[in-house]
């Protein structure tokens, strides 16, 4: 004989005769304003510059400051290639992932937001969404402590790819007006370049 565990959806859960659990999967329940997104974007048709320079952001997504919600973002996969094998031996660059507050993101390439589900839910508030910037030059930026590092490819043979897959044990709380950057931490090897894509995921309520 089993037993049902209900929740306010119904039956959520149910334990057999051997008490294995049987969990019954469906879709998440979308708040009015908000739900589940993802974004996706690339560092463009130019490969990242050998030498790039310490701090240069590679990649940003701002929750607007007047939202009434906060952004969970729970999962960031960027995938990297070697498209200029760099010095035998040299020190590669590091990227890193960091919240920032208070600036505004300017220039770069412009992404949109996907709804994962397109009749549920509302628009996401995380509009501001660029790759490729220069750097973030908005005075009185104020960046957080890392959140997390990954080298970025150097002497590997052209093609030669690194996943950074970052996979939080809580998601990652954005209030309105904070954003996460992807950042080059130390400069570039002289030679070295690549491309990279990445694919972000969150959810928003108030």
């Amino acid at each position: 004989m089993s037993a049902q565990i209900a929740g306010n959806a119904g039956v959520v859960a149910e334990v057999d005769e051997a008490r294995n659990i049987q969990i019954y999967q469906t879709i998440p329940g979308y708040p009015s304003a908000g739900g589940w997104y993802s974004v996706a974007g690339k560092s463009g048709a130019a490969a990242i510059a050998a030498a790039l320079a310490t701090d240069t952001t590679l990649m940003s997504a701002r929750l607007a400051p007047i939202s009434t919600r906060k952004a969970y973002i729970t999962r960031i996969r960027v995938l990297m290639h070697t498209l200029t094998v760099g010095a035998a031996g040299g020190v590669p660059s590091v990227l890193g992932l960091q919240k920032f507050t208070t600036a505004t993101p300017t220039g770069g390439t412009a992404r949109t937001a996907n709804r994962l589900g397109d009749t549920k839910g509302s628009a996401s508030d995380i509009a501001d969404i660029r790759d490729n910037n220069a750097a973030l030059t908005v005075a009185g930026v104020v960046f957080g402590a890392e959140i997390a590092w990954s080298l970025t490819p150097t002497a590997g043979a052209v093609g030669t790819p690194i996943e950074w897959i970052i996979e939080f044990p809580a998601p990652e709380e954005l209030s309105p007006g904070d954003g996460i950057v992807l950042r080059t931490r130390q400069v570039g090897p002289a030679t070295a370049t690549w491309f990279f894509t990445y694919t972000m995921y969150w959810f928003e309520r108030s």
